[in-house]
């Protein structure tokens, strides 16, 4: 299962179940946990101290709140942190933990699972990098479109055009790539004139062709 993350197929997130006892501070993990913090089973014994150890300097206040305040309360808890595995990457993960409690309703053990989102969140942000660069050089594209037809219309050149894209955008705050796609569909539509005519503002000493 790969948790709707965006990863290929065939691959999944890796994850890792824990239990901590809150009497000894000792823990219990699955293989899948060992393998995240860069262990094997026998390397190390795990406990409280060793799983804030390998958090990241900036999220070790979250976790120990989180093992606090289920301590104190019970209930469930979640916390999105780093690890620094023993040979010093790092991992983003996601933890969700429950409180434990005894026969008296004293909250004992905490156990939970850990899902590493590391590889999904390269993924997403790649396919977001690459989105943005698309769509940035399809804007490019709509705006030297754009830029044309206002050459032809006004006989101007290229950088007058696009101080005319620049000014109505601000004077309407609507961005020069959606500008540059109104007037490449009015273009195409034959409502360029209709379109132009209702760019009220226009920089000074120019006046508008009749063409």
């Amino acid at each position: 299962m790969s948790y709707g993350f965006p990863l290929p197929p065939g691959e999944v997130c890796p994850t890792g179940s824990f239990l901590l006892s809150l009497q000894t501070g000792r823990s219990e993990w699955s293989e899948g946990l060992y393998r995240m913090h860069g262990y094997a089973r026998g390397d190390v014994v795990p406990t409280r101290d060793l799983v804030i150890a390998h958090m990241h300097p900036e999220d070790r206040d979250a976790a120990r709140q989180l093992i606090e305040t289920l301590a104190r309360d019970g209930g469930q808890a979640s916390n999105f942190h780093r690890i620094i595995d023993s040979k010093g990457k790092e991992h983003r993960v996601l933890t969700v933990a429950e409180a434990d409690r005894d026969d008296t309703g004293k909250v004992v053990a905490i156990h939970g699972l850990t899902v590493d989102l590391t590889r999904s969140m390269a993924i997403e942000s790649g396919q977001a990098a690459a989105l943005a660069l698309v769509n940035a050089y399809a804007s490019r594209g709509v705006i030297e479109q754009a830029k044309g037809i206002l050459m032809g219309y006004f006989n101007i050149g290229p950088a007058e055009a696009f101080d005319r894209l620049a000014a109505r955008s601000q004077n309407t705050n609507v961005k020069v790539s959606a500008l540059a796609a109104q007037l490449v569909a009015a273009a195409d539509n034959r409502r360029i004139h209709d379109t132009l005519g209702k760019w009220v503002t226009q920089p000074r000493g120019h006046q508008m062709s009749t063409q």
